[in-house]
């Protein structure tokens, strides 16, 4: 059926495209001609599309026992029409044993449980570990804004300094992906604590990952941290262990009444990176 409505089409702009030939100059070859970009542009969308409309109308679903990295593409594509909608800058997602993993600055906790809700139904997913942040960081934009005006807090400044020095690059993307991974670890009580003593800047990078569904495994010791921070697009391999280091410590000294509260109650591997003396 398809290819028969392909060819009545194609037949069609061809018929058109005869008419604009014979009236060249006349105002009804003018129309024609307008007539036949237009038919031909919409036959090449509905033979694009046909496969996809006909997969759906069937009531068919991808396949769910794919690989990671399958699936990882199959989110980017779904979600990539809601970022746009939403206006939201560029969300990193990252699969492990078919849990999303989440980072990225957003304008408001609506956007982030949008995407959240929205990779749930993905087939394939099995759950969602998001470390969206709601509230874009200082220097950050929506992508339909211009540059942003406000500046940086001192403290913010410190922890992209110790980043960069550390052979971060972007120094923003590792500070966010490490002090996501460390805070995950703090518990709520301590961790609103902490929080109250950083600026708004650095607040926004910080704060536990929601889960939905199943969840993949905490981190636990510095090779972890450092391994999920490399993996979430922010820190280089070579140099993830060295860079959370930087940052952690640099964090440690940002917060001296909090820190040996902060020690307390993390794991033992992770309280031993805290308790290194701060940079600088």
């Amino acid at each position: 059926m398809t290819k028969r409505v392909v060819r009545a089409a194609v037949l069609g702009a061809g018929l058109i495209g005869a008419v604009a030939a014979i009236a060249a100059d006349t105002p009804v070859g003018s129309v024609a001609r307008r007539m036949a970009r237009r038919l031909t542009r919409d036959v090449r969308y509905g033979v694009a599309s046909a496969p996809g409309i006909a997969y759906r109308l069937t009531g068919r679903h991808p396949d769910a026992n794919v690989s990671d990295d399958i699936l990882a593409d199959r989110i980017r594509s779904s979600i990539g029409p809601l970022q746009k909608r939403l206006d939201l800058p560029h969300v990193h997602v990252m699969v492990e044993d078919r849990c999303a993993i989440l980072h990225g600055d957003i304008a408001a906790d609506g956007d982030a449980r949008a995407i959240e809700h929205a990779i749930m139904q993905v087939s394939g997913v099995r759950g969602v570990e998001s470390h969206l942040h709601a509230g874009l960081i200082a220097g950050d934009t929506r992508p339909s804004e211009g540059a942003a005006t406000q500046p940086r807090s001192g403290a913010l400044n410190a922890l992209l300094d110790a980043a960069r020095t550390a052979g971060a690059e972007p120094p923003e993307a590792a500070v966010h992906a490490v002090l996501c991974g460390f805070c995950d670890r703090i518990p709520h009580d301590e961790r609103e604590q902490m929080i109250a003593h950083l600026p708004a800047d650095v607040r926004a990078l910080l704060g536990p990952a929601r889960r939905l569904g199943e969840g993949s495994p905490r981190v636990k010791t510095l090779e972890q941290h450092a391994a999920a921070a490399s993996a979430s697009g922010g820190v280089d391999a070579d140099r993830a262990t060295e860079i959370t280091r930087a940052i952690v410590t640099t964090l440690h000294g940002l917060v001296p009444d909090e820190a040996r509260d902060v020690a307390a109650v993390l794991p033992k591997e992770l309280r031993e990176l805290w308790a290194t003396e701060p940079i600088g």
